[in-house]
């Protein structure tokens, strides 16, 4: 198992591997051979259960315990004649963190929801934000950008995010093992 610092980068066996340390599943005995063909098939479960931990981990763990990449230069971007940027971001984001057009005075770091107050402010042009405090909405596979210079090209200079990585490794801060640890012993996976 690699752990690099305070991160692991685990590829799927290790994780499994290591969820089955955490379940106190391992090490096995290996003094005798049992073989039964009822049981059911642990590593596949397990698996089902990590991957939905990982998801959950990605959408709500704090960034610095994951994956951050600047992404700027895979993101699609159009803007309008408001001078609204839409910017849809590569596949493998999970969400935004930290995006800047190049003109603003500072980057956004919260992302309105499309229900929010503040969102709902950005769809007039005498309410919306502008250069000096910019706002974003992230409407899940796409981001609204808002505060872009009028009438100039739209560059974004940075498009920081949480990724899912594309090796199918799972990278995070040894901070999210104690919640692993609740989410396995909660799963109920043996019925004894």
């Amino acid at each position: 198992m690699e752990n690099t610092s305070q991160f692991y980068d685990l590829t799927p066996l290790q994780m499994v591997a290591l969820a089955r340390e955490l379940l106190l599943l391992q090490p096995a005995m290996s003094d005798c051979t049992i073989t039964r063909t009822d049981g059911i098939d642990l590593d596949a479960l397990l698996t089902k259960h990590l991957d939905s931990w990982y998801a959950r981990l990605l959408l709500t763990a704090p960034a610095e315990w994951l994956p951050v990449e600047d992404v700027a230069a895979q993101v699609t971007l159009t803007i309008d004649a408001d001078d609204v940027v839409t910017a849809v971001p590569p596949p493998h984001c999970v969400r935004p963190v930290e995006w800047r057009l190049e003109g603003w005075e500072r980057g956004v770091t919260t992302f309105l929801s499309p229900d929010d107050h503040a969102a709902r402010l950005q769809l007039n042009p005498w309410t919306r934000a502008g250069v000096a405090s910019p706002a974003a909405i992230d409407m899940g596979d796409r981001l609204l950008l808002f505060g872009a210079p009028h009438g100039q090209e739209s560059t974004l200079v940075t498009a920081r995010c949480v990724v899912r990585p594309i090796d199918g490794n799972y990278r995070f801060h040894r901070a999210a093992l104690e919640d692993l640890t609740s989410v396995l012993s909660a799963a109920k996976l043996f019925n004894f």
